[in-house]
C-alpha cells in the first residue's frame, strides 16, 4: 500500500481547507457572485447569444463550404451566414413575442377564469362518490388564484443565492436593459466573426501560463460541454416543436377545446426535461376539464400516447440520444437544478450533468485500459531462479 508523499498531503489540505472556506463562507461567496454576474450581466448575455446564434451559423458555413473553395466565397460566408443566423434569432424573438407569449398569457387568464368552475365540477365528482370531505381542505387552497400566480412567478424567477434576482433588479429601468442588450449584441457580433482568432489567442495565453499539457485538457473538457449543449439545444428543440405541431393536429381531429392554445403550452413546456411533459399535461387537462371531463382524459391518453411515441420513435430514429445521459441522471441532474433556482438552472443542470457523465466515463475507461497493459507485462515478468 503507497502512503501519499509530503506534496499530495499538502494539496489535500489546502482542497480541504479550501471547501471549509467556501462552505463557512457560502452567504459571503454568493453575494460576490451575485454582484459579479450584475456588473458581466451585458458580458454573459453575449456570449450566451453568439453560442446560441453559433449553431444555426455553423450550419450555414457548412453549406457554403460545399459550394467550393473559392476567394469570393471565402469572403461572403461569414458575413452571410451570421447575417442569416441573426435574421433567424430575431425572427425566433419575434415568434415567441407575438405568437408564444400571448399564447401563454392567454391560458393563465383562461385558467384564472376557469378555476371555479374547476373547483365544483371535482367537489361534484368527489360528492358522488361520498369523498368530498377528503378534497375540500386541498381545493380550498386554490381559491385565490392570485396567490397561486405569484408563488409560480417566485418560483420561475427565483436563483440560487439570488442571482438572477439580482440581475433582474439591476437591470431596474427600461432604458438600462435596452443599453445592456445592445451592449451584448455588439459583443456577440464581434465574437462571431473571429470566433477561430478568439479562441487561439485564449489557448495560447493558457499554454503560455499553464502549460499545453493543461491546454490539452481544457479543449478536451470545453469540446465535451459544447457537444452537449449543443446536442441539447438543437434536440430539445426540434421536438418541442414536433410535438407541439402533432399535438395540434391530434387536438383538432380529435375536437378538443381550446387546440392551439393547449398544443402550444405543451409544445414550449416540453423544452423543460422532465417535469415539462408533466406541466404541459395539467394546465390543458384542467382547461379541457372545465368543459367536459370526459375530454379532459381522453387528452392525457392521447398526450401520453403521442410522449411514448416522441420517446420510442422520433428520439432514437430521427433526433437520437440528444446527450447520452441516462434516465435517471436526467431526472437527478433535473431534481438538483430545480433545488438551486427553478427553470433557467434546470434547463443548465441537464447538459453540464451529461458533460460530467461524458468525462467521468472516458476517464474510467482509460484507467481500465491503462490497468488491463500493466497486468500481462507484470503476468510476463520472469520469476526469479
Amino acid at each position: 500500500m503507497r502512503y501519499p508523499n509530503r506534496e499530495e498531503l499538502i494539496r489535500m489540505g489546502l482542497a480541504a481547507f479550501a471547501v471549509y472556506l467556501g462552505i463557512y463562507y457560502w452567504q459571503s461567496i454568493s453575494k460576490m457572485l451575485a454582484l459579479l454576474c450584475s456588473a458581466f450581466y451585458p458580458v454573459i448575455l453575449g456570449c450566451a447569444i453568439a453560442y446560441i446564434a453559433n449553431i444555426p451559423m455553423r450550419f450555414f458555413e457548412q453549406q457554403f463550404a460545399k459550394l467550393g473553395d473559392s476567394a469570393a466565397l471565402r469572403r461572403i460566408r461569414r458575413p452571410v451566414s451570421l447575417l442569416l443566423s441573426i435574421v433567424i434569432v430575431l425572427a425566433l424573438i419575434v415568434f415567441l413575442m407575438w405568437f408564444i407569449a400571448p399564447e401563454l398569457v392567454a391560458s393563465m387568464r383562461m385558467m384564472s377564469y376557469k378555476l371555479p368552475a374547476l373547483v365544483n365540477n371535482i367537489r361534484e365528482f368527489f360528492r358522488g362518490l361520498d369523498l368530498e370531505t377528503l378534497v375540500d381542505k386541498e381545493l380550498d387552497q386554490f381559491s385565490d388564484w392570485d396567490s397561486i400566480q405569484m408563488q409560480v412567478s417566485n418560483y420561475l424567477m427565483s436563483g440560487a443565492g439570488g442571482v438572477m434576482g439580482s440581475v433582474l433588479t439591476g437591470m431596474s429601468s427600461v432604458l438600462s436593459s435596452t443599453f445592456e442588450l445592445f451592449l451584448s449584441l455588439i459583443l456577440a457580433v464581434y465574437i462571431l466573426m473571429g470566433k477561430e482568432r478568439l479562441g487561439s489567442q485564449v489557448g495560447t495565453l493558457i499554454e503560455t501560463y499553464l502549460g499545453s499539457d493543461f491546454r490539452e485538457r481544457f479543449a478536451y473538457v470545453t469540446g465535451v460541454l459544447d457537444r452537449s449543449f449543443h446536442s441539447f439545444i438543437v434536440g430539445r428543440c426540434f421536438v418541442s416543436i414536433l410535438l407541439g405541431l402533432m399535438c395540434l393536429g391530434g387536438m383538432l381531429l380529435f375536437k378538443f377545446p381550446y387546440a392551439m392554445t393547449i398544443s402550444t403550452v405543451v409544445g414550449v413546456t416540453y423544452i423543460v426535461p422532465v417535469v415539462g411533459g408533466y406541466v404541459g399535461a395539467i394546465i390543458g387537462a384542467l382547461l379541457i376539464f372545465s368543459s367536459s371531463p370526459m375530454k379532459a382524459l381522453l387528452f392525457v391518453l392521447y398526450l401520453l400516447v403521442l410522449e411514448q411515441f416522441e420517446a420510442n420513435v422520433i428520439f432514437p430514429h430521427v433526433v437520437g440520444s440528444t446527450t447520452g445521459l441516462p434516465g435517471i441522471w436526467v431526472l437527478a441532474a433535473v431534481a438538483v437544478g430545480g433545488g438551486l433556482g427553478g427553470i433557467p438552472f434546470i434547463l443548465l443542470s441537464v447538459p453540464i450533468a451529461a458533460t460530467a457523465y461524458q468525462l467521468i466515463s472516458d476517464d474510467v475507461r482509460a484507467r481500465n485500459r491503462g490497468a488491463a497493459a500493466k497486468k500481462p507485462e507484470a503476468e510476463e515478468t520472469p520469476e526469479a531462479s
